[in-house]
């Protein structure tokens, strides 16, 4: 028997569904998604560098200040390889297998914090900067005083959430109050929100409006102006207002204590030149070689992205929407999202049920299913380690910023405490089920 999603009459469901397939699933869309792989390619590669180096570098600098190890750092130990499949999983529709890069095993010193200092800092400045680091505090095992005690979701969106949010809103004044709303609510290290913005922007502006070795593209980036030897860049701080920025080396950028942009305690006095190891003086330290490395294997793997689209969709069902699972699975996806927007468009109080408002109401609550619900999970590990609680105050606060009504939030989100995590926990299963069928038959044929 066929499932109905409330608001969507019988024949619009069906046209969704066979829409779905044929621009994602069917054999002319793999075709087509390929081709304009190909198409790409180039602009492609550019985006990945101008997109992920500000990230990665971004990140290991913060983890330096914040006592991190690079491993545990989310996008830069994020990473896949890409594999043809055997004969029995192409039966399947298994058209690739991803699987993770281990940084452990490719680059050792990213294990640990030592390690990550004293393979890519030269050694005059390695021992000052492990001296001065700040370990976390472990209770009964570590000296009162002598270490930090920082929330543990607090950590968690260092470590993986706030860069994330930067794919979610601008660099702009937009991520600064999500950022704002966060740290208010968690409580966070001192001065982290502006910290973390300011360290990005002063990474992205510096690759855009310099010419930074390491960080910045031929033909993209401007050639650096100079000030007294001081290469010179503008930029808007977290308050608004417009300043310059003035730097030599990349890791000033990432760690070093730049004034009115780094809060004193959150920085390291360094020196004009580079501190980083470099090889005969030419080579790139590892950290970056590191980078580097990863982008041009995505770059590379860019026409890989069509077997990610079709993945688990079998011969057999490539020629008829009616066959497909995914087909199916994206059918049971869109009826609980459907559901939940009915079940919220009938309890907004009639001052407030415009068609606006009742859209916003229902991205509110859609935001508190998937958030803590994704099977692709990188930059939402902060919002998992929350604890239900924290959850709900800081996701009031945040849509309260946007305008809503605090009373109206708490009372959907009392409303839909009784099936939140049912409902969660369906959509993460609904979203695994093709790929858990798929797999298991593989080994059977």
């Amino acid at each position: 028997m066929e499932i109905s999603a409330p608001g969507l009459s019988y024949s619009e469901q069906l046209l969704k569904k066979q829409k779905y397939f044929e621009k994602t699933l069917s054999t002319d869309a793999m075709y087509c998604i390929y081709l304009r792989s190909l198409d790409i390619s180039e602009l492609f590669a550019m985006y990945a560098w101008l997109q992920l180096t500000p990230f990665d570098l971004t990140q290991l600098g913060l983890g330096l200040l914040y006592s991190i190890v690079p491993l545990e750092l989310t996008p830069f130990s994020l990473d896949f390889t890409y594999e043809l499949p055997t004969p029995s999983e192409a039966l399947q529709g298994i058209w690739a297998n991803f699987e993770p890069v281990s940084y452990e095993d490719l680059y050792k010193w990213t294990t640990s914090f030592d390690g990550y200092v004293t393979e890519n800092f030269q050694a005059p400045y390695a021992e000052p900067i492990l001296a001065s680091r700040i370990e976390s505090g472990v209770y009964d095992a570590t000296y009162y005083g002598r270490c930090s005690y920082d929330p543990y979701p607090a950590r968690e969106m260092i470590r993986t959430t706030f860069l994330r949010l930067r794919l979610l809103r601008t660099p702009d004044i937009s991520w600064q109050k999500t950022t704002d709303e966060i740290t208010e609510y968690l409580k966070a290290i001192d001065a982290t929100d502006d910290h973390i913005f300011n360290r990005l922007m002063m990474v992205l502006i510096a690759q855009r409006e310099s010419f930074l070795l390491g960080l910045s593209l031929l033909g993209r980036s401007r050639l650096t102006e100079t000030v007294d030897g001081w290469g010179s860049a503008p930029i808007i701080g977290p308050d608004g207002e417009a300043t310059d920025l003035y730097f030599t080396t990349l890791d000033q950028l990432q760690m070093g204590l730049v004034l009115g942009m780094a809060p004193l305690g959150y920085g390291f006095l360094l020196w004009k030149e580079s501190v980083y190891y470099q090889s005969e003086g030419k080579a790139d330290p590892p950290f970056l070689q590191a980078v580097v490395n990863k982008i041009r294997g995505i770059a590379q793997r860019v026409t890989s992205s069509t077997w990610s689209y079709t993945n688990y969709s079998t011969p057999y069902e490539s020629g008829d929407w009616h066959r497909s699972e995914r087909t199916a699975q994206y059918h049971g996806l869109l009826v609980i999202r459907e559901t939940v927007e009915e079940w919220v468009a009938q309890r907004i109080p009639p001052q407030e049920a415009n068609p606006v408002r009742i859209r916003q109401y229902q991205n509110a609550v859609l935001q508190a299913i998937g958030w803590r619900a994704k099977r692709h999970k990188w930059g939402f590990d902060g919002f998992s380690a929350m604890s239900e609680d924290q959850f709900k105050e800081w996701w009031k606060l945040h849509w309260k910023g946007q305008g809503l009504n605090q009373s109206t939030l708490e009372n959907l989100y009392q409303g839909m405490s009784v099936w939140l995590k049912r409902v969660r926990e369906e959509k993460v299963s609904l979203g695994e089920r093709v790929k858990e069928m798929r797999r298991r038959l593989s080994l059977l044929t």
